[in-house]
């Protein structure tokens, strides 16, 4: 529980930024400075084609028709089966459980923290519905991140953390990004995330590793919630003026640092910190998948699961809780260092499919999973250095072959290059949306028109062969 002084310095904090965040809302795209208007892009497109990615696995095109049927209204784009579109909030309900079906959503690389997976469905929706440009889509990107991540630093969650940050911040960073879509006041934006804080869910971390699917539906619930909270704020409906302590220090136990709200306020933005995930599993588990990929691309590129004797895997304290060697199902797996740093081993391969389901049974990989140690690292660095992991395979014969990798691809310390994200990107929306790459790289490149109409820029990312341009 946080003592009066604290939280009297975090209700200075939080007026400043809730100030910070609207004036920024209300200068539109020419208030972001141009290298914060290209990262709010780059997080954008990397989300959608997360969503669109996930348009082969049947619980979401079936997550998608339920709010085609309960959500009456053609107000916004279904990504997963465009262009059938549905009421804003049930969109932004099923582009957000889309985004993160396959772990290859944008995340935060300071906080425990989707920043990207908890604003860009209902700031997409809610702009679209409104029949705004890219620029005010970008805008609310850019303030609901800022504001959710650093109430994710300031109310820091406890490692190995009880609760998942898709229950507990996606409702925060919604009803900031809609706030700011809709030019709210500061103070209607403090009462929308305030009201948003108490709508949040309790979804234990453990689901994920577990393979409970309701996990996947945190991101799009707290779409939900956060629309509704908004809403209710402009009808004078909220929390309390200290709603966050209340929920995250005094309901959660979490510790309380206000200085995060407002330290270098403008000057650094949170987007700058995102990170890009190219390994279809929890972000924990990369630097593993990254050592074991080098492995068998390297001594072990003639390698037979029989050879193996074990694999140990030295890595930090939040990697350790991924220890599942016999995962269930797809979200299990993904949520397995053992099964992950297997499935690369045996197939020598980093693509989406080695994550999915298909290899779950494999009598290979099954083999080698269960033959993987898990070991705290002994030398975690600072940020960025703070998730590396060491992969040893030994063999039967006595050869032993390791590979350290300290930070994975795709964080700000080692960004993925413009061509490898489009790449990534082209991976998961080719299939179905042909021109989606090439769309999403015109948008990320110079002289890009921040006034085109959202949904004029939506029908083209996902065009298919059949309608043409658009």
């Amino acid at each position: 529980m946080a003592d009066q002084q604290t939280r009297g310095e975090a209700a200075h904090a939080w007026g400043r930024l809730t100030e910070w965040a609207a004036e920024l809302a209300a200068g539109g795209i020419g208030a972001l400075p141009e290298r914060v208007r290209r990262r709010a892009a780059t997080i954008l497109v990397d989300d959608l084609a997360a969503m669109a990615g996930a348009r082969t696995d049947r619980q979401v095109t079936e997550v998608a028709a339920l709010a085609v049927r309960r959500g009456a209204g053609a107000e916004a784009t279904l990504l997963t089966r465009a262009p059938a579109r549905a009421e804003r909030g049930w969109a932004a309900f099923a582009n957000g459980v889309a985004a993160n079906w396959q772990e290859l959503d944008e995340g935060y690389r300071r906080a425990t923290c989707h920043g990207g997976l908890y604003t860009v469905p209902a700031a997409v929706a809610e702009c679209e519905a409104e029949g705004a440009a890219l620029g005010r889509a970008l805008t609310a990107l850019a303030v609901g991140y800022e504001v959710v991540t650093r109430v994710a630093r300031a109310y820091p969650a406890p490692r190995p953390p009880a609760l998942h940050p898709h229950a507990t911040l996606s409702p925060i960073g919604a009803a900031a990004a809609v706030s700011a879509a809709r030019g709210h006041t500061a103070r209607a934006l403090a009462d929308a995330v305030s009201g948003a804080a108490s709508l949040a869910m309790v979804g234990p971390f453990a689901h994920a590793g577990r393979g409970a699917l309701v996990r996947n539906a945190w991101a799009g619930a707290g779409a939900q919630a956060g629309f509704l909270a908004a809403d209710l704020a402009a009808l004078g409906i909220a929390g309390q003026d200290d709603g966050l302590a209340s929920v995250f220090a005094d309901g959660l136990g979490h510790p309380a640092e206000p200085a995060a709200l407002t330290e270098g306020l403008g000057e650094r933005y949170a987007v700058e910190d995102g990170y890009h995930k190219v390994y279809a599993c929890c972000q924990y588990a990369h630097a593993a998948v990254e050592a074991a990929h080098a492995l068998r691309a390297g001594p072990l590129a003639s390698f037979a699961p029989e050879e193996v004797a074990s694999v140990r895997v030295e890595t930090h304290p939040l990697a350790l809780t991924l220890d599942g060697d016999r995962p269930e199902n797809v979200l299990a797996g993904k949520f397995s260092v053992p099964h992950a740093v297997a499935a690369t081993l045996v197939t020598g391969s980093t693509a989406p499919e080695v994550f999915s389901a298909e290899w779950l049974g494999d009598r290979a990989v099954a083999e080698v999973r269960g033959r993987v140690e898990l070991r705290e690292h002994p030398a975690i660095g600072d940020p960025p250095h703070d998730r590396p992991a060491r992969v040893t395979v030994e063999l039967r014969g006595g050869a032993r072959h390791s590979h350290e990798v300290v930070s994975a691809l795709g964080g700000p310390d080692r960004p993925l290059s413009a061509g490898d994200l489009l790449g990534k990107i082209d991976t998961l929306t080719a299939g179905r949306y042909p021109r989606f790459a090439e769309v999403a790289a015109v948008t990320l490149g110079e002289g890009v028109d921040w006034d085109v109409p959202l949904t004029d820029l939506l029908a083209r990312l996902t065009a298919d062969a059949g309608e043409g341009a658009r």
